[in-house]
């Protein structure tokens, strides 16, 4: 009798962690879905978001490695502030990079970029992740202390699926309400700009 209420108990606590991680659709406009998820070990949301963009794997990549284009559609950067800051190849690099950060102080935040593309399928991934400590850190900023996620370009004869999907922790004693309250506008908002790039 005791195995059994235990083992209700353990499928009880395991079908809740699993409701709490199950992807939530919050927004389907323009082409463009994106689902958030309460992850397990945080308050915060990640975030996914999907659209297919008329262009090629290899133009997206470019337009990734072209660091100078990065403020015309990642989140909130601050025009001209994103800058090479390490550079092992032209497919693995680190990037700063300035938020402009509504009503609380802006942000700053170093993120390594590495590139892996699949020979058979042609999938190319950029995977993300910051590195706070590569760069001193700057008083007049925020560092952005824990971000990780991707970004996938999937083919689609000549266009490309794109999947971007991240989660990060923002630093300072911003309450977890209004950091998440952009977890749908920043994927929305980058793949909407990444759209228009590309295709222009």
């Amino acid at each position: 009798m005791k195995y059994f209420i235990f083992s209700i108990l353990v499928m009880s606590i395991l079908g809740n962690v699993q409701a709490q991680n199950e992807w939530a659709l919050e927004r389907d406009k323009n082409g463009i879905k994106v689902w958030t998820r309460k992850r397990s070990n945080s308050s915060l949301k990640e975030y996914k978001g999907i659209t297919i963009i008329n262009a090629t794997v290899d133009e997206l990549v470019e337009i990734f490695k072209n660091t100078k284009l990065h403020d015309q559609f990642l989140y909130k950067a601050q025009p001209g502030s994103v800058k090479v800051v390490k550079k092992n190849s032209d497919d693995d690099f680190y990037t700063y990079m300035i938020v402009n950060a509504p009503i609380v102080k802006d942000r700053d935040v170093v993120t390594h970029y590495k590139l892996t593309k699949d020979s058979k399928t042609g999938i190319a991934t950029f995977e993300l992740e910051a590195a706070p400590n590569l760069v001193p850190i700057n008083s007049d900023y925020v560092r952005v202390p824990e971000m990780k996620g991707y970004w996938k370009f999937i083919p689609k004869g000549n266009s490309t699926e794109v999947i971007h999907q991240a989660y990060s922790l923002t630093g300072g004693n911003i309450p977890s309400g209004l950091a998440n309250s952009a977890a749908v506008d920043t994927p929305f908002s980058m793949l909407s700009k990444l759209k228009n790039l590309a295709e222009k």
